[in-house]
């Protein structure tokens, strides 16, 4: 962005851009642990209710892990 460019954003939106940045990648990993937990306590779930073999739980927990 150009200095004129950099300047209209911060007026506009009160913050400069470096910090939508920040807001972006917290709102990923808020998403990226959400959804792990849900993955893990749904996995939980399957394999207490003995819907899910043990091998399948452990790959799955594995690759929640994992990402």
């Amino acid at each position: 962005m150009s200095g004129a460019q950099t300047s209209a954003f911060q007026a506009a939106a009160g913050f400069p851009p470096s910090a939508g940045e920040g807001l972006f990648i917290g709102a990923a990993m808020t998403f990226l642990l959400l959804w792990s937990a849900w993955a893990m306590y749904s996995t939980w779930r399957g394999w207490a209710t003995n819907n899910l073999d043990s091998a399948t739980a452990g790959v799955s927990a594995i690759r929640i892990v994992v990402l």
